[in-house]
């Protein structure tokens, strides 16, 4: 009797390296592409601000620029005053008029252009920077989120608050 001898395939060593090193570089690949294009977005290093908490009347005069303009300045709180917009019916939102990039330069200021019907956005006084209804950077050189204050509508008024 004779035995038979059935060789079995040797595994390259060199084909398995090179699969977990496809595997490792795909997963990279994956991870950092699921990642916000812009992670610096969201980061505040403007100061903080002394506490503050406004109450705003929208039926008064002197905040109807809010209902026909579409925004209104205040100008005694946050660093360098606050902008608040309003975004839709009862949608309201209020920014640091701080500009983010750049925020020593004495024209790093926001202000608000409103377009009509069809929309506003937010730009910096330096005219390099421009930012959405959210506060988000659209184009320019600035990398960061305008900072944003809490808003809450309570039958005519308008609380705007830094917490």
């Amino acid at each position: 009797m004779q035995a038979i001898m059935v060789k079995k395939p040797e595994r390259d060593f060199m084909s398995i390296n090179r699969s977990i090193l496809a595997v490792v570089i795909l997963s990279f690949f994956c991870f950092t592409s699921c990642k916000e294009e812009n992670s610096e977005a969201f980061i505040d290093e403007l100061p903080l601000t002394p506490p503050f908490e406004v109450f705003l009347n929208l039926s008064l005069i002197s905040n109807q620029t809010l209902q026909t303009e579409n925004h209104l300045y205040l100008d005694d709180v946050g660093l360098k005053g606050v902008v608040v917009i309003k975004r839709g019916e009862s949608d309201y939102a209020a920014f640091e008029r701080n500009c983010p990039h750049e925020p020593e330069r004495d024209c790093a200021i926001v202000s608000h252009v409103n377009l009509g019907p069809t929309g506003s956005y937010l730009e910096c006084g330096c005219g390099e920077s421009f930012y959405n209804d959210k506060g988000f950077p659209t184009s320019g050189p600035s990398p960061r989120k305008l900072r944003e204050y809490r808003t809450q509508l309570s039958g005519n008024n308008l609380i705007v608050s830094d917490n």
